[in-house]
Protein backbone atom coordinates (compact mmCIF):
# COMPACT_ATOMS: atom_id res chain seq x y z
CA UNK A 1 0.00 0.00 0.00
CA UNK A 2 2.83 2.32 0.67
CA UNK A 3 4.28 2.02 -2.50
CA UNK A 4 0.95 2.70 -4.31
CA UNK A 5 0.22 6.07 -2.24
CA UNK A 6 3.62 7.04 -3.41
CA UNK A 7 2.55 6.62 -7.28
CA UNK A 8 -0.53 8.30 -6.32
CA UNK A 9 1.35 11.16 -5.14
CA UNK A 10 4.04 11.53 -7.44
CA UNK A 11 1.61 10.96 -10.98
CA UNK A 12 -1.89 12.93 -9.35
CA UNK A 13 -2.45 15.89 -7.26
CA UNK A 14 -4.82 14.17 -5.11
CA UNK A 15 -4.77 15.64 -1.56
CA UNK A 16 -3.57 12.02 0.44
CA UNK A 17 -3.16 13.55 3.89
CA UNK A 18 -1.11 10.11 4.44
CA UNK A 19 2.46 10.86 5.80
CA UNK A 20 4.97 7.56 4.61
CA UNK A 21 9.07 7.48 4.77
CA UNK A 22 10.23 7.58 1.56
CA UNK A 23 13.12 5.98 0.11
CA UNK A 24 15.03 6.38 -3.18
CA UNK A 25 14.35 2.66 -3.92
CA UNK A 26 11.08 2.87 -3.17
CA UNK A 27 10.18 4.46 -6.85
CA UNK A 28 11.27 0.89 -8.61
CA UNK A 29 8.73 -0.85 -5.82
CA UNK A 30 5.62 1.18 -7.50
CA UNK A 31 5.97 0.49 -10.85
CA UNK A 32 3.40 -2.62 -10.76
CA UNK A 33 1.24 0.09 -9.73
CA UNK A 34 1.57 2.49 -12.50
CA UNK A 35 -1.67 0.60 -14.38
CA UNK A 36 -3.88 1.23 -10.78
CA UNK A 37 -2.50 4.58 -11.18
CA UNK A 38 -3.85 5.37 -14.39
CA UNK A 39 -7.17 3.58 -13.71
CA UNK A 40 -7.72 6.62 -11.20
CA UNK A 41 -6.86 9.24 -12.93
CA UNK A 42 -9.13 7.53 -15.87
CA UNK A 43 -12.11 6.86 -13.73
CA UNK A 44 -11.54 10.30 -12.25
CA UNK A 45 -12.11 11.88 -15.90
CA UNK A 46 -15.25 9.80 -17.28
CA UNK A 47 -17.12 10.89 -13.58
CA UNK A 48 -16.23 14.63 -14.84
CA UNK A 49 -17.05 13.50 -18.50
CA UNK A 50 -20.10 12.01 -17.69
CA UNK A 51 -21.66 14.64 -15.23
CA UNK A 52 -20.91 17.13 -17.51
CA UNK A 53 -23.09 15.11 -20.11
CA UNK A 54 -26.28 16.12 -18.75
CA UNK A 55 -25.17 19.36 -20.07
CA UNK A 56 -25.87 18.33 -23.71
CA UNK A 57 -23.49 20.05 -25.36
CA UNK A 58 -21.24 17.18 -26.92
CA UNK A 59 -18.39 19.42 -27.38
CA UNK A 60 -18.30 20.89 -23.99
CA UNK A 61 -18.36 17.50 -22.62
CA UNK A 62 -15.12 16.20 -24.32
CA UNK A 63 -13.50 20.11 -22.98
CA UNK A 64 -14.41 18.81 -19.72
CA UNK A 65 -12.61 15.71 -20.26
CA UNK A 66 -9.50 17.34 -21.00
CA UNK A 67 -9.84 19.57 -18.12
CA UNK A 68 -10.24 16.89 -15.72
CA UNK A 69 -7.38 15.21 -16.76
CA UNK A 70 -4.91 18.20 -16.61
CA UNK A 71 -6.35 18.67 -13.44
CA UNK A 72 -5.62 15.30 -11.78
CA UNK A 73 -2.14 15.20 -13.14
CA UNK A 74 -1.66 18.85 -12.53
CA UNK A 75 -0.58 18.93 -16.31
CA UNK A 76 2.71 16.48 -15.80
CA UNK A 77 2.63 14.58 -18.82
CA UNK A 78 2.09 17.81 -20.86
CA UNK A 79 4.81 19.63 -19.39
CA UNK A 80 7.07 16.34 -20.74
CA UNK A 81 5.61 16.47 -23.90
CA UNK A 82 6.36 20.61 -24.37
CA UNK A 83 10.15 19.97 -22.48
CA UNK A 84 10.93 17.15 -24.91
CA UNK A 85 9.66 19.06 -28.12
CA UNK A 86 11.84 22.13 -26.87
CA UNK A 87 14.78 19.99 -26.28
CA UNK A 88 14.57 16.65 -28.68
CA UNK A 89 12.95 19.74 -31.99
CA UNK A 90 16.15 21.84 -31.07
CA UNK A 91 18.93 20.62 -33.50
CA UNK A 92 21.50 20.93 -30.69
CA UNK A 93 23.77 18.60 -29.48
CA UNK A 94 22.79 15.93 -26.52
CA UNK A 95 24.06 18.24 -23.84
CA UNK A 96 22.28 21.39 -24.75
CA UNK A 97 19.09 19.12 -25.47
CA UNK A 98 19.08 18.14 -22.04
CA UNK A 99 20.02 21.83 -20.60
CA UNK A 100 16.55 23.06 -22.57
CA UNK A 101 14.53 19.95 -21.17
CA UNK A 102 15.75 21.30 -17.78
CA UNK A 103 14.66 24.42 -18.40
CA UNK A 104 11.16 25.33 -16.67
CA UNK A 105 11.07 27.84 -19.51
CA UNK A 106 9.04 26.70 -22.42
CA UNK A 107 9.75 27.90 -26.05
CA UNK A 108 7.43 27.59 -29.32
CA UNK A 109 7.98 23.80 -30.03
CA UNK A 110 6.42 22.93 -26.84
CA UNK A 111 4.01 25.46 -26.74
CA UNK A 112 2.41 24.06 -30.34
CA UNK A 113 3.18 20.37 -28.82
CA UNK A 114 0.64 21.03 -25.80
CA UNK A 115 -1.82 23.03 -28.32
CA UNK A 116 -1.66 20.04 -31.01
CA UNK A 117 -1.99 17.27 -28.50
CA UNK A 118 -4.90 19.13 -26.74
CA UNK A 119 -6.84 19.49 -30.55
CA UNK A 120 -6.00 16.30 -31.63
CA UNK A 121 -7.43 14.17 -28.57
CA UNK A 122 -10.51 16.82 -28.64
CA UNK A 123 -10.86 15.77 -32.40
CA UNK A 124 -10.57 11.84 -31.48
CA UNK A 125 -12.95 12.27 -28.71
CA UNK A 126 -15.67 13.92 -30.56
CA UNK A 127 -14.99 11.14 -33.47
CA UNK A 128 -15.57 8.39 -31.15
CA UNK A 129 -19.02 7.36 -31.04
CA UNK A 130 -21.03 7.85 -28.05
CA UNK A 131 -20.96 4.17 -26.48
CA UNK A 132 -17.40 3.76 -26.59
CA UNK A 133 -16.15 6.86 -25.23
CA UNK A 134 -16.42 5.59 -21.31
CA UNK A 135 -14.29 3.09 -22.33
CA UNK A 136 -11.72 4.77 -24.32
CA UNK A 137 -11.38 7.52 -22.21
CA UNK A 138 -10.62 5.30 -18.97
CA UNK A 139 -8.54 2.63 -20.80
CA UNK A 140 -6.17 5.12 -22.65
CA UNK A 141 -4.66 6.33 -19.55
CA UNK A 142 -4.29 2.48 -17.63
CA UNK A 143 -2.55 2.17 -21.63
CA UNK A 144 -0.30 5.48 -21.45
CA UNK A 145 0.84 4.55 -17.66
CA UNK A 146 1.65 0.85 -18.76
CA UNK A 147 3.90 2.13 -21.81
CA UNK A 148 5.55 4.01 -19.43
CA UNK A 149 6.64 1.31 -17.41
CA UNK A 150 7.84 -0.70 -20.52
CA UNK A 151 9.44 1.92 -21.33
CA UNK A 152 11.44 2.60 -17.93
CA UNK A 153 12.69 -1.36 -18.26
CA UNK A 154 13.50 -1.29 -21.94
CA UNK A 155 15.28 1.80 -22.55
CA UNK A 156 18.56 3.26 -20.21
CA UNK A 157 18.43 6.18 -18.76
CA UNK A 158 19.19 9.59 -20.16
CA UNK A 159 20.53 11.58 -17.43
CA UNK A 160 23.28 11.31 -14.87
CA UNK A 161 20.52 12.11 -12.43
CA UNK A 162 17.19 13.08 -12.59
CA UNK A 163 14.02 12.42 -10.99
CA UNK A 164 12.85 9.91 -13.98
CA UNK A 165 15.89 8.40 -12.72
CA UNK A 166 14.70 7.00 -9.37
CA UNK A 167 12.62 4.77 -11.45
CA UNK A 168 16.30 2.73 -12.03
CA UNK A 169 17.04 2.26 -8.93
CA UNK A 170 16.75 -1.75 -7.88
CA UNK A 171 14.27 -1.59 -10.73
CA UNK A 172 13.03 -5.69 -11.87
CA UNK A 173 11.96 -8.03 -14.27
CA UNK A 174 9.44 -8.95 -11.79
CA UNK A 175 7.96 -6.18 -10.70
CA UNK A 176 7.75 -4.81 -14.35
CA UNK A 177 6.14 -8.13 -15.88
CA UNK A 178 3.60 -7.68 -12.63
CA UNK A 179 2.41 -4.35 -13.98
CA UNK A 180 2.61 -4.31 -17.31
CA UNK A 181 0.29 -7.93 -16.97
CA UNK A 182 -2.27 -5.57 -14.75
CA UNK A 183 -2.16 -3.00 -17.39
CA UNK A 184 -3.81 -5.49 -20.09
CA UNK A 185 -6.04 -6.97 -18.04
CA UNK A 186 -7.49 -3.92 -16.65
CA UNK A 187 -7.64 -2.63 -20.57
CA UNK A 188 -9.49 -6.02 -21.97
CA UNK A 189 -11.74 -6.46 -18.81
CA UNK A 190 -12.85 -2.64 -19.77
CA UNK A 191 -13.09 -3.70 -23.67
CA UNK A 192 -12.73 -7.27 -24.45
CA UNK A 193 -10.09 -9.75 -26.27
CA UNK A 194 -10.75 -7.89 -29.60
CA UNK A 195 -8.65 -4.66 -27.97
CA UNK A 196 -5.51 -6.42 -28.21
CA UNK A 197 -4.53 -5.94 -31.85
CA UNK A 198 -5.13 -2.28 -30.71
CA UNK A 199 -2.36 -2.45 -28.19
CA UNK A 200 0.12 -4.41 -30.48
CA UNK A 201 -0.34 -1.50 -33.12
CA UNK A 202 0.47 0.97 -30.22
CA UNK A 203 3.32 -0.43 -29.42
CA UNK A 204 5.09 -0.37 -33.12
CA UNK A 205 4.78 3.75 -33.08
CA UNK A 206 6.22 4.32 -29.39
CA UNK A 207 8.86 1.50 -30.29
CA UNK A 208 9.81 4.09 -33.66
CA UNK A 209 9.91 6.86 -30.59
CA UNK A 210 12.35 5.24 -28.18
CA UNK A 211 14.26 4.81 -31.27
CA UNK A 212 14.42 8.32 -31.95
CA UNK A 213 14.91 9.35 -28.35
CA UNK A 214 17.67 6.93 -27.81
CA UNK A 215 19.44 8.26 -31.01
CA UNK A 216 18.92 12.01 -29.70
CA UNK A 217 19.95 11.66 -26.51
CA UNK A 218 21.34 7.92 -25.49
CA UNK A 219 18.16 7.16 -23.23
CA UNK A 220 15.06 8.16 -21.94
CA UNK A 221 13.97 10.50 -19.60
CA UNK A 222 10.69 11.88 -16.91
CA UNK A 223 9.89 14.69 -19.83
CA UNK A 224 10.22 12.00 -23.16
CA UNK A 225 8.28 9.38 -20.70
CA UNK A 226 5.17 12.20 -20.04
CA UNK A 227 5.78 12.57 -23.79
CA UNK A 228 5.51 8.81 -24.44
CA UNK A 229 2.73 8.41 -22.21
CA UNK A 230 0.33 11.26 -24.43
CA UNK A 231 1.81 9.72 -27.57
CA UNK A 232 0.23 6.17 -26.35
CA UNK A 233 -3.42 7.88 -25.26
CA UNK A 234 -3.84 9.84 -28.88
CA UNK A 235 -2.61 6.27 -30.60
CA UNK A 236 -5.11 4.38 -28.48
CA UNK A 237 -7.69 6.67 -29.24
CA UNK A 238 -7.21 6.78 -33.11
CA UNK A 239 -6.98 2.81 -33.24
CA UNK A 240 -10.36 2.72 -31.42
CA UNK A 241 -11.77 4.79 -34.40
CA UNK A 242 -10.17 2.77 -37.26
CA UNK A 243 -11.36 -0.56 -36.20
CA UNK A 244 -14.92 1.23 -34.99
CA UNK A 245 -14.76 2.23 -38.51
CA UNK A 246 -13.90 -0.99 -40.43
CA UNK A 247 -16.64 -3.22 -38.07
CA UNK A 248 -13.85 -4.93 -35.94
CA UNK A 249 -14.98 -3.56 -32.33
Amino acid sequence: MKYFILMIQFFTTIPLKTSIEIKEEDFSKGLPYFPLVGLIIGLFNYIIFHISTFINIEFLSVVFWILANIIITGGLHLDGLADTCDGLLSSRNKEKMLEIMKDSRIGTNGVLAIIMDLLIKLGLMISLPANLRPLAIISSVVLGKTIMLVLIYTTPYGRKNGIGGLFYKGISKISVAIGSMIGVIIIIAIHSLKIIPILLLCIVPIAFYRKFVINKIGGITGDTLGAANELAEILFLFYIIVFERVGLL
